[in-house]
């Protein structure tokens, strides 16, 4: 058995690595898997400056606000509509998990923001209730 230390995403990680074969006489293979994670990295560096499209879209009063980034999968009011506290709102999608966005108050639909398939981000607005 080898132990090694591996760090993956800031965190230390102590392993024990048994080598099977005559064939494998050290452990340098082992480093293009721990170098794996870093393109995976890469990508999401450019997240933070969609940040700020998003800040411009922040839910004002009234509205009711993405609570996480998914897609719409359905609209289940239209404007001008009564709506009760508990009705559904809008039907997301993240992760393959539907999550429902009920109404927290009775209201009326003044305003729908987003439609099906659109990409939303949290915090941005969905419908405006008043």
């Amino acid at each position: 058995m080898k132990k090694l230390r591996i760090t993956v995403d800031g965190k230390t990680y102590e392993v024990e690595v048994e080598i099977l074969g005559s064939r494998i006489s050290s452990v340098a293979p082992v480093a293009p898997a721990v170098a794996a994670p870093a393109p995976v990295v890469a990508p999401a560096a450019p997240a933070p400056a969609a940040k700020p499209a998003v800040a411009a879209a922040k839910a004002q009063a009234g509205d009711v606000a993405c609570p996480l980034a998914a897609t719409i999968v359905n609209v289940a009011v239209k404007e001008g509509q009564q709506v009760k506290a508990g009705d559904l709102l809008v039907m997301l999608e993240a992760m393959k998990m539907n999550t429902p966005v009920n109404a927290v108050v009775d209201g009326t639909v003044t305003k729908v923001y987003v439609s099906a398939g659109q990409s939303v981000q949290e915090g941005e607005p969905l419908v405006a209730l008043s």
